[in-house]
């Protein structure tokens, strides 16, 4: 038997190591290392309130207007720069000093006649300042800084009434006593009629002038005051207690019929259906300093009554009536007697009618 030759494909030698393994026959490759954690950051520090922030809301509350400025100034800058809190309580002060500069301010534009009439006295009373032509009042008092009073119904028995108020002319302030003086002068024209009350010759005025602040505002009205000074008090208000037949001029209203022109300062008052001379269009107090002259003064008045008569009828007054006044003479206006009287009349004879719209 013969054995075949060994084959040129078989090498010569021991077998070769396989070119793979199974997989579990070599340990599996090793995976990197995960990276270590990173380390906590650190918790951010609180931010610090601004002290000037602080002081603002403290001087603002206070009412420290100045101050609270600056330190708001101050507090928002810095606040901003330095990343700081407080631009509220900043802000907040400056909130509350502007309230409290509201308030001065509007303390300070409050009339001081309304300040006394609204506050008054702690017994109650007021200055007769606070109180209006034709209101009546008790317990009157004299002092070195005013007349005072308390309120009191005309319907009840009361000692006084005011009586009239009386504009001063718009000139600078002329002191205390030349303005104590006009006032007198003016107050007294204007309590005229109250004479012919019953209680007339009882009756005393005193008078309430503006002071130098109020002069200075343009309040220059005199407050003029009737006290009666008889037995025991007045009844009813003064009105009541007049002659109706014939009114002083400066009782004269928009609408009064005059029988005719009296001028010695008392005036005829008859019914509008009944013939007159002439109806009052407007009572009204002429201002200005020196006397302007007759020319000047006629031309004044011209201009004023027929600002009344537009206001009154537009630009269409009735066809069959005519325009006059009564103005005071130079005397008059030196002793401060400017009421002018702006007056309708018929063209072609006495009225018969009322004329004047009221």
């Amino acid at each position: 038997m013969t054995t075949p030759p060994p084959s040129d494909d078989v090498p010569n030698g021991p077998a070769p190591s396989p070119a793979w393994a199974p997989p579990d026959a070599t340990e599996p490759p090793a995976l990197p290392s995960a990276p270590a954690p990173a380390p906590p950051l650190p918790a951010p520090a609180p931010r610090r309130t601004n002290r000037f922030a602080v002081i603002a809301l403290v001087t603002g509350l206070l009412g420290l207007i100045p101050f609270t400025v600056g330190f708001v100034i101050a507090a928002l800058v810095q606040t901003t720069r330095r990343g700081e809190r407080g631009k509220g309580l900043a802000i907040g002060g400056l909130a509350a000093s502007l309230a409290w500069a509201a308030a001065v301010a509007l303390a300070l534009t409050l009339p001081l006649s309304n300040l006394d009439g609204k506050s008054g006295r702690k017994d109650g009373k007021v200055t007769v300042t606070a109180i209006r032509p034709g209101e009546c009042f008790s317990d009157f008092e004299e002092t070195r800084t005013g007349l005072y009073v308390r309120r009191s119904s005309c319907t009840t028995p009361h000692q006084g009434e005011v009586g009239a108020e009386g504009e001063l002319p718009d000139i600078p302030y002329p002191g205390e006593r030349e303005t104590a003086d006009r006032a007198w002068t003016v107050c007294r024209e204007r309590t005229e009629f109250l004479e012919r009350s019953r209680y007339g010759s009882d009756l005393k005025l005193h008078v309430a002038p503006p002071d130098e602040d109020a002069w200075k505002d343009g309040r220059r009205s005199a407050t003029c005051v009737m006290v009666y000074k008889g037995s025991g008090l007045l009844p009813s208000p003064l009105a009541q207690t007049m002659d109706t037949k014939s009114r002083y001029e400066s009782e004269l209203s928009p609408g009064d019929c005059v029988k005719k022109w009296n001028y010695d300062g008392v005036q005829p008052i008859i019914a509008c259906t009944e013939e007159h001379e002439f109806e009052v269009l407007a009572v009204y107090t002429m201002q200005g300093g020196k006397y302007p002259g007759d020319k000047g003064m006629e031309k004044k008045v011209t201009k004023d009554c027929l600002k009344f008569a537009r206001e009154a009828w537009g630009e269409d007054p009735p066809a069959d009536i005519d325009f006059a006044y009564v103005v005071p003479n130079e005397d008059g206006w030196e002793s401060e007697r400017r009421l002018g009287f702006c007056l309708v009349e018929g063209r072609h004879g006495p009225l018969k009618r009322s004329v004047v719209p009221h």
